[in-house]
């Protein structure tokens, strides 16, 4: 990879120190507030919100531009406590001190900038290496690093409320915690045969929701499933599938279209159910050659498997429950024929029209006396059901 996983989740913390550096006055005033209001319910555990209030502000004012030694603040606040203290921190307090001041932290951050929501996991990992140094008093900056990016994966996308959330948050959540820049999230149909887009991270959506491919196309990802569904429930773990060249396992259109190199396919999987539900694609930007670090691949498969485990209850829902319509009680003419053909290749309706001398109104007529004959939602699952009844190969 261009850059590690601890590189990429270090750069993070940085983040976190830099922004609460820049709004350092702010931040005072607010845990001074703060400070009070505890002194005034005689609050005996003050003294763990005042040591470690007083380091940060210390710490934040020796922040100059450029890269910060988390790991030398981390062992120095740790170092501080045994020196002033002489004991274990009691887990209770510690926490719920540090908790008011990462809450202080987020609340001065949404008053004085347009708070982004890449604000708040930075912001909570630091405040969580902070508590795991000074409950744990581990100095072991390189410990299972890939355990964090978990943890903040999970953290970040238990959030979702529905199909929709679950996609998004999953989607940024690949390439916000680990060492990417470009996510797709896609499921897969009638018992695996189909990958239908769902959602980019730093791709357009509306084409990513615009692929419905049989994955038989894809032979290097269809012989991975070949040889998983043989393993039946046995399934623990599948290991993620890193192609280094694009062009030699990929559709040539997709290829083309995203400027696709060098990636890795993740798979979206229900441990319990023995079964994959999804894949997520993902690649360090357009034309961007990299190798696969095998480091990063623990979290890649913890990352599929909480995706599969949340995906799981929403998706359900997301499909429609009645059957397929028969084959033989559809009829399509031979103009309704070409028009799936094209969609199933990735054509808008302009290009779709251009290719059939048609008007763009004509098209979407066509397009949606198609819908209501499969009974279809949208032009992806006129693809899909057009596959999985035989009507187009």
């Amino acid at each position: 990879m261009s850059k590690s996983l601890n590189h990429h989740l270090d750069n993070l913390l940085n983040d976190a120190v830099f922004m609460l550096s820049h709004y350092q006055e702010d931040l005072l005033q607010e845990w001074s507030l703060m400070l009070q209001s505890l002194k005034n319910t005689n609050k005996k555990s003050i003294s763990v919100f005042e040591f470690i209030s007083e380091f940060l502000v210390k710490f934040l004012r020796s922040v100059n531009e450029g890269t910060v030694d988390i790991y030398r603040m981390l062992n120095e606040i740790q170092d501080e406590w045994n020196d002033q203290f002489h004991r274990q921190p009691e887990p209770e307090a510690l926490i719920f001190h540090l908790n008011l001041l990462e809450n202080a932290a987020h609340k001065v951050l949404k008053s004085t900038i347009a708070y982004s929501s890449k604000l708040h996991p930075s912001v909570h990992y630091l405040f969580s290496k902070i508590s795991e140094v000074m409950l744990f008093q581990s100095k072991n900056e390189n410990n299972s690093i890939w355990k964090d990016a978990v943890i903040l994966f999970n953290e970040w996308i238990i959030r979702s409320q529905n199909f929709k959330e679950s996609v998004e948050n999953i989607c940024f959540g690949f390439g916000y915690f680990l060492p990417f820049e470009r996510c797709a999230l896609f499921k897969f149909t009638n018992e695996e045969s189909v990958g239908v887009g769902l959602f980019g991270h730093h791709l357009n959506t509306e084409e990513i929701q615009a692929i419905a491919e049989k994955i038989t196309n894809i032979p290097v990802l269809n012989d991975s499933l070949v040889k998983l569904k043989s393993q039946g429930h046995e399934m623990k773990n599948f290991q993620p599938i890193f192609i280094p060249c694009a062009e030699h396992d990929l559709p040539e259109k997709y290829v083309r279209k995203f400027e696709l190199t060098s990636l890795i396919i993740v798979p979206i999987y229900v441990p319990e159910e023995g079964k994959i539900i999804g894949g997520v694609v993902l690649d360090q930007g357009p034309g961007n050659l990299f190798t696969a670090d095998t480091s990063l691949f623990p979290a890649l498969m913890k990352f599929g498997q909480s995706s599969g485990e949340l995906l799981s209850k929403f998706i359900e829902a997301d499909i429609k429950k009645q059957e397929l319509p028969e084959r033989d009680s559809i009829t399509l003419s031979p103009r309704e024929m070409e028009i799936i053909k094209l969609l199933a290749d990735g054509a808008s309706t302009a290009e779709a029209a251009l290719k059939l001398y048609l008007s763009e109104f004509t098209v979407r007529d066509y397009i949606s006396n198609i819908m209501k004959r499969l009974n279809a939602q949208n032009r992806t699952e006129v693809v899909v059901k057009a596959i999985r009844m035989g009507i187009i190969d």
